[in-house]
């Protein structure tokens, strides 16, 4: 029975770090038009020049904006002028940071697994 708990408890870790992933934002050093034109992008985040932030999600150019969803799902759409673009950013997967969730939860696994083994006498 502590075999199919631990077995349960390790598929549930595999699914929720394999489905996600750990992302993470990369500085872009070309200009926002140069990026969105060199082919599709999922995300980028846009700094304004008052130091705030907007994600854009599935991001396309408009005329002189960039027009996007606010979240992943969302079906709404709004603009963002390049005027006020100060620096933009892509989303990309982080390996390293996934190979270290992978590792922590495995870790966890383990030490449960052998907690409970100590239980048994």
């Amino acid at each position: 029975m502590r075999r199919g708990r631990v077995g349960r408890l390790v598929m549930a870790g595999w699914l929720a770090v394999g489905t996600t992933g750990c992302a993470g934002w990369k500085m872009e050093s070309v200009s926002p038009r140069e990026l969105l034109r060199t082919g599709p992008v999922p995300a980028v985040r846009i700094t304004k020049p008052d130091k705030s932030r907007v994600e854009v999600w599935n991001p396309t150019l408009v005329g002189d904006s960039i027009t996007g969803n606010p979240t992943e799902r969302a079906i709404a759409r709004f603009y963002v002028p390049l005027s006020s673009v100060q620096t933009i950013e892509t989303r990309h997967t982080s390996i390293g940071k996934t190979a270290l969730a992978v590792l922590a939860v495995g870790a966890g696994i383990a030490a449960y697994a052998f907690l409970q083994s100590l239980n048994q006498y």
